[in-house]
């Protein structure tokens, strides 16, 4: 049995909680305010606990408390508060802990970054080559209009013309059925063979041919590639009017193919050409200049260079004659 039965404790009175609280607030390093050792001044039953305070070491925290609590923060579960439906949040509220993974979540971060990178790059080497497919066609035609200026200086001002067939059948043998073709029946784009004699040379085969255009691969070696290789609509040169060059930059002469006969846009007046993903096309006009549009409606009175006729026409089988000198249609 225990001979010395423990005193119950008895609460602090007020004027001791008093000083207590004095002690702890004003105190420092352990020790007790002044007075406290005074039986005069400090409450008799609280001047024991002061002189057992005042003889503890002063308290020095460890070295690596930081490390070790941002440690323990980054290790510990992050809770989630989620408050019952219909319920106080404060009061009512259940706690799912999830672990996180500070690696992950940087590996995660990381791959969307790159991610992301790699979108804009692809976006940005795309859209380079799509522009340098657009200027080197621009280029090509550019050259078509310094050789068109030569030979119009040797021809009376003229645009290059081969004889006119006899059935005046603008377009190519391999669009129209052989049945009722002429013996020497050739498409409107022969009118540009003038451009390429022998002799002459005003330009090369590799001018004729859009670099947006799959198909044959000519080289300047080349003599006969396809006409239906060639890259560009040529201004109908087999209808009644016989344009001059140097008309200061009205009339359309050449442009990328005209997509009513190529890449089936047949009844479609208002598109693209095919050349350029039907985002536009590069036109020359007749002074040389040549310019990215991105509509067709661009002839001397701002008519459909794809087109004859107002409302135009939508099939053609290549016997119909511009309205006007200023009707202008680029065909095969």
């Amino acid at each position: 049995m225990n001979d010395h039965p423990e005193k119950p404790v008895q609460p602090l009175a007020e004027h001791e909680a008093a000083y207590m609280d004095a002690l702890l607030e004003h105190g420092t390093d352990g020790h007790a305010p002044t007075g406290a050792h005074d039986p005069t001044v400090c409450p008799p039953r609280l001047l024991e606990i002061i002189h057992a305070l005042a003889q503890l070491p002063p308290v020095e925290p460890p070295l690596d408390l930081t490390r070790r609590t941002v440690a323990a923060a980054g290790a510990a579960p992050v809770l989630r508060i989620t408050p019952h439906a219909g319920k106080s949040m404060l009061t009512n509220t259940r706690l799912k802990a999830r672990t996180w993974d500070p690696r992950k979540a940087d590996i995660a971060v990381m791959l969307i970054a790159a991610a992301l990178l790699l979108t804009v790059t692809l976006f940005q080497l795309n859209k380079a080559r799509t522009l340098a497919v657009q200027t080197d066609c621009a280029d090509n035609l550019a050259m078509l209009g310094t050789a068109f200026g030569q030979y119009a200086a040797t021809d009376g001002g003229l645009l290059p013309r081969i004889a006119v067939p006899a059935d005046h059948d603008w377009l190519p043998r391999s669009m129209t059925p052989l049945a009722h073709r002429a013996a020497n029946a050739h498409g409107n784009l022969a009118n540009l063979a003038p451009m390429l004699n022998a002799r002459t040379r005003y330009t090369a085969w590799t001018r004729m041919i859009c670099p947006a255009v799959a198909g044959l691969k000519v080289t300047r070696s080349s003599t006969h590639p396809a006409w239906s290789n060639v890259g560009y609509s040529y201004i109908d040169e087999l209808s009644a009017y016989h344009h001059h060059w140097g008309q200061g930059g009205h009339i359309a002469i050449m442009a990328d193919r005209n997509p009513l006969f190529y890449g089936g846009g047949a009844g479609q007046v208002n598109m693209n050409s095919w050349n350029h993903a039907s985002r536009g096309q590069n036109v020359l006009y007749d002074d040389g200049s040549v310019f990215w549009r991105h509509t067709p409606d661009v002839g001397p009175q701002h008519d459909n260079i794809w087109t004859l006729g107002n409302p135009p026409m939508l099939v053609y089988s290549g016997m119909e004659e511009p309205a006007s000198r200023y009707d202008i249609i680029l065909v095969p």
